[in-house]
Parts: C-alpha cells; sequence; structure tokens
C-alpha cells in the first residue's frame, strides 16, 4: 500500500512540473525541467553566478529506467556502472539539445539535488550543501523512500544507504558545453 502511495505521489511530482512530456526526457536516464531559479545566489568555480530569477535546468532522474538496470537485483553490482554510462550518454545529448533548440535558451547552469551524490564530480558536476538543513534530510528521507519503493530489493536497498543528506550538484552551461559538446558547440567566451 505504501509503493502505491509513493509511486502516485511520484507520478504526481512528475505532472507538476511537466516531466511526464516526451520533450522532458534527454537521452536515457534524465527529464529535464527548465524553472526560475528561487533560491540565493550560487557562483560555480568557473565563475558562472546563479542568481534569483535566472533560468535554470533542474535534472530529475527516471526512476523506472535506472531501476531496469538492476534486473531482478542479481544484477545489482553492475547496475551503478550501468546507470554512469546512461548518464555520460543523457548529458551528451544535454549538450546537444542546448545548441540545438531554443528549450535551453538563456538557462545558466544545470542543478539536481539528490543523494546520489557522490562521484558527480568526475562527471563535471561541483557538490554544494542545499539549502537549509532540514530540507536537506526531507529530500533524502524522500529519496530513501523511492529507493524502497522502486528498487529490486526495495528496503533492505535502501536501509543500506547511508547519506542522511542531500545535496545539490551543479554545472554551468559552458561546463557541460566543454565536456559533452562538440567541439562547434565549445563556447569561446567563458564568462557569465
Amino acid at each position: 500500500m505504501l509503493n502505491l502511495f509513493l509511486r502516485g505521489c511520484d507520478l504526481a511530482y512528475r505532472w507538476l512540473h511537466g516531466l511526464t512530456d516526451p520533450a522532458a526526457q534527454v537521452g536515457e536516464i534524465i527529464r529535464m525541467e527548465v524553472r526560475r531559479h528561487r533560491s540565493p545566489a550560487v557562483t560555480l568555480a568557473d565563475g558562472t553566478r546563479v542568481r534569483r530569477g535566472d533560468r535554470t535546468g533542474i535534472i530529475h532522474f527516471n526512476n523506472e529506467r535506472i531501476v531496469s538496470f538492476h534486473g531482478d537485483g542479481s544484477e545489482t553490482p553492475f547496475a551503478g556502472l550501468k546507470a554512469r554510462r546512461a548518464f555520460v550518454a543523457s548529458l551528451r545529448e544535454l549538450a546537444r539539445q542546448v545548441v540545438e533548440t531554443d528549450r535551453y535558451a538563456g538557462v545558466k547552469a544545470f542543478t539536481a539535488q539528490t543523494i546520489f551524490h557522490q562521484g558527480t564530480q568526475h562527471v563535471g558536476f561541483e557538490i554544494l550543501p542545499l539549502g537549509s538543513p532540514t530540507w536537506s534530510r526531507i529530500v533524502a528521507a524522500y529519496e530513501r523512500a523511492l529507493v524502497a519503493c522502486y528498487h529490486p530489493l526495495g528496503r533492505r536497498r535502501a536501509r543500506r544507504l547511508r547519506v542522511r543528506k542531500a545535496r545539490a550538484i551543479w554545472i554551468s552551461r559552458n561546463a557541460l558545453l566543454r565536456r559533452y559538446g562538440s567541439e562547434s558547440s565549445v563556447p569561446s567566451d567563458t564568462s557569465s
């Protein structure tokens, strides 16, 4: 019953944020939302400053697709590697869309709130605190509940997660294009 409730909440969240629209699906495992930044200003390592009101790309993960990498649970040791490869491929697709479509016009940076932030710096992201400690714990609890709901090992997998606080991961538009775009898409001016 709880799983049904959580899946319903997840579906409602996706619908409210426009993530059920096919245009939101980018690559294999991410869904994108574009909205105005509502939190205090953030300055990224490359100097990009994201101020309140600036357009940002919000990365959401396709839970069902990620879970499919686990099979029946017996493939778990390889699921992380499959997910990482799919994430990188999705970032390449995002970089292509940033250059070729109007959807991301004016977007300064891309971000996600997640408990799965470890290792994201290896694929170009910066890890930053997520607002208040209370909000960080709420996001973490919700994501652990989603793991318990979707993962083949259910609550056993969720209990093994040691992360109690979510973090924000960020990558600037310029950093995304430099790392994942084609040579012709790399911006010549890195100032933002």
